[in-house]
């Protein structure tokens, strides 16, 4: 399997998993900012979900409408961004070019579906280490996770 299809398909379990857990969450403290936290876990989850989408747009030259500030819409976004970057890491042009605006630059395919995966790496563990403050315990996000979960279903 191409390797950006399989971590676009990592990426999309992982957002879902740490979206499970953040539902745990009472519904102000979504917007509740702690000691140590640069954001609310809802800002952090409406933005990395409004990334991915926007990438997924500029690489398809499609406009896409960013998520609002609400859970069920940011489920939404991440689901239509995850169909969406797994179908074009596997059927793309990796090496055809977009524009990224706010860096007045090009950027290939391949470079802006790895930028997703790291930019929501970044965030999925600024979130879940921000669990715990609210009394939850972490998610497991890690590949492993995922094979180990793959293995029990089968």
């Amino acid at each position: 399997m191409h390797e950006l299809v399989e971590l676009h398909r990592f990426n999309a379990w992982a957002n879902r998993t740490l979206l499970a857990g953040v539902r745990q969450l009472e519904p102000g403290q979504l917007r509740e900012r702690r000691e140590g936290m640069y954001n609310t876990v809802l800002g952090v989850m409406t933005h990395l979900a409004g990334v991915e989408l926007g990438y997924l747009g500029l690489m398809r030259s499609e406009p896409v409408e960013p998520p609002s500030g609400d859970l069920d819409e940011v489920e939404r976004a991440l689901e239509q961004a995850a169909e969406g970057l797994v179908e074009l890491a596997r059927t793309g042009p990796l090496e055809a070019t977009f524009l990224v605006p706010w860096l007045d630059r090009g950027l290939t395919v391949g470079q802006g579906l790895r930028q997703v995966l790291t930019h929501s790496i970044n965030h999925r563990a600024d979130v879940n280490q921000w669990l715990p403050l609210f009394g939850l315990p972490s998610v497991g996000t890690n590949y492993l996770d995922l094979v180990l979960a793959e293995s029990q279903t089968r």
